[in-house]
Order: structure tokens, then sequence, then C-alpha cells
């Protein structure tokens, strides 16, 4: 039953407000046709009873869609964001590591060391006293140049010191000295949210080992799509396709890595990448071995890296990667564990 406050506007006229909108009754009761908020009808009445029948086959109009559309968009958006965001990683720009400067020391305010002094000269004369204190801030203003000096060079020679560390630190980092690249690396990929840890630096390479989730964890069922209408869709992934998703996500991460490595060391050429995946099933798993020569990933002066797939470092010959080409087309098979490279660097893992 329809409820609202409604009204006579002229002879077999009717005006009503209803929750869907105005509604408008037009004719005599026998034969009265309602249009306006909600669906069209058609009602016959006479004395107590009324007979209603609808024009679009239903009695209420469907259920407004706005809140299940939005939920739909929000999870498109979240695992739109999440692929992007596995996949992106190499795109993003780098920023070579400089020499650091520590800024020059602020000049020393002659006002404030002339306030220092009188107030420490006079402290412990009292205020009745104003002979005694005035004798003692004019003794205070004679120190005031002297003192004004004193702290110029201390901070001139503090400013020496700082800088003399901080070229100590920067001619280490060249000369790939392992602690101060170690070090560098680790704070670099944490400041960038990147899954490297630094394992060991021997010469000018540095060993990274990549840690990444299975792939049922790491992609996900579904994947966003927008149909020929233009309306989103989350299509579900075939084995084949979640495997190539995987793949990519591998490839980003070893390519950003191996990228952001070499901005912020700039006297590495080589990083030897292992990428291991501490949750297979079985135990720790080494998918994926890759050397990476500098001019191959991030040449000096290039901000972003100029290889762009997992595909295209196997093709050069800089990753050894094993794949399974049975019932799960391209799935990453976990290398040899009794390779002695393999096994060496699953015990040191291990023993970390």
């Amino acid at each position: 039953m329809a409820f609202g406050v409604g009204f006579r506007v002229a002879p077999n006229v009717r005006l009503r407000a209803t929750r869907r909108g105005p509604r408008v009754s037009l004719g005599p009761r026998m034969a009265r046709v309602h249009l306006g908020g909600g669906t069209a009808a058609v009602s016959s009445g006479q004395g107590p009873v009324t007979v209603w029948q609808t024009l679009s086959g239903g009695g209420h109009a469907p259920p407004p869609r706005g809140r299940a559309s939005h939920r739909k968009a929000a999870e498109w958006d979240s695992v739109r964001d999440h692929l992007d965001r596995l996949l992106g990683q190499h795109h993003r720009e780098v920023t070579h590591a400089q020499r650091p400067v520590v800024p020059a020391p602020s000049p020393v305010r002659r006002r404030e060391v002339r306030r220092d002094l009188r107030r420490r000269a006079a402290d412990g004369t009292p205020w009745w006293r104003p002979g005694a204190r005035l004798r003692a801030w004019r003794a205070a203003d004679r120190e005031v140049d002297a003192e004004v000096a004193a702290r110029q060079a201390e901070r001139a020679a503090r400013h020496r010191d700082e800088q003399a560390a901080a070229d100590a630190w920067w001619e280490a980092l060249l000369a790939n000295d392992p602690d101060t690249v170690m070090a560098r690396l680790d704070a670099a990929f944490d400041a960038h949210e990147l899954p490297g840890a630094a394992t060991a630096v021997v010469g000018a390479t540095a060993h990274v080992a990549v840690s990444v989730l299975p792939v049922e964890r790491l992609i996900g069922p579904r994947e966003p799509k927008i149909t020929e209408a233009g309306n989103l869709s989350l299509a579900r992934v075939t084995k084949t396709r979640r495997h190539e998703l995987y793949q990519a996500a591998i490839g980003s991460a070893v390519i950003a890595v191996a990228a952001e490595a070499f901005a912020t060391c700039p006297g590495l050429e080589a990083v030897d990448i292992a990428v291991v995946c501490p949750d297979q099933l079985g135990g720790p798993a080494v998918l994926l071995l890759a050397e990476l020569p500098r001019t191959s990933v991030l040449p000096h002066g290039a901000t972003r890296p100029v290889t762009s797939t997992l595909t295209e470092l196997a093709d050069r010959g800089h990753a050894t990667v094993v794949q399974d080409r049975g019932r799960r087309v391209g799935a990453l098979r976990p290398l040899d564990a009794e390779d002695p490279d393999v096994r060496a660097l699953l015990d040191a893992l291990d023993a970390e």
C-alpha cells in the first residue's frame, strides 16, 4: 500500500507527494491512471473496493544500486592498485647519491652573546645593588668580542670535523667498503619499501636477497578489467595468467632493487640478486638467480631502469630462471637445492 500526502489540484486530477517523488493521478475513480514517482499503474474502484494494476509488471521499483556499485568500484580499485604496485616498482625514478656537504654553521649573534655574558656576570648580585650590577655588565661588555670569536672558532672546528667525517664516509662508499655499502643499501630498501636485504659485498658486486610471497598469496584470483560497454569487471584469472603476473611482479621487484642499489652506491658495478620464497611449500626455496651489471639496469646518469622485464634479463643471459612447462604453464620452479651456490645461499639465510 502506498502512503503519501495528496490533494486535488483540479477536477479528476490529484497530486500526491510520496517517498519516491511526486505522483499524479488522472481520471475518475472508476478509471484512474497513476504516473510519476514509482511504477506507472491504473486503478478502478467503487465503494470500499479498489483494484490496482501496474503497467510494468511489478508493483515496486527496483532497489537502488548505488551502494552495491560503490562497493564493487572500491573492490576494483583495490585490486588494480595492488597489481599496479607489484608490476610498477621498477617505474619509479631513482635519485643518485652525491657527496654529502655539511651546511655551514650559522653566524654567532653578538646580541645573544652580550645577553649571555651580562646574565652570567650579574648572577648572584641582588637587584637592590644596581651599581654593582652595572659594573658587572660593563665588565661583561668588554669580553663580548673575545667570546664571539671563540664561539665562531668552535663552530668552524665542529663543521670541519663533521665535513671530514662525511668525506670519509663518502670515500668508503665509493671504495665499496662492505659495512658502509650494506648499511646504505638496507637503509635505502627500507626507505622505499623494497623487499631487498644486502647479504654481502665482494669487490664492486653487492649480493642481495629479494624475499617474495608464494604466488597464491601475492597474486589474487581476480584481475580488474573493463568491458566493451565500459563497465568495471573483476575477471577470474587462469593459472597461466596468474603465473605470468607473478613472474612480472618478481621481475619488477628485482629491477627496482638493482636500480636502487646502483643509485645509492655509486661504486657498485654489479648486483647479484637471489629471489627467495621463505614460505614456499616444502621449505624456503630460491626461485631465481640474477647477475645484473650496471650498464644493463641503470647506467650512470640514468634516472629510470633501462631494463623492463625479467624475460629481457634472461634473454640477455643476466638471469637464471627455471620454469615449469607442465600443467601450470609458466610456473616458476625452485632451483635445485643441491646446487652448491643455491645450498650456500640457503645456509647463509638460515644462519641469519
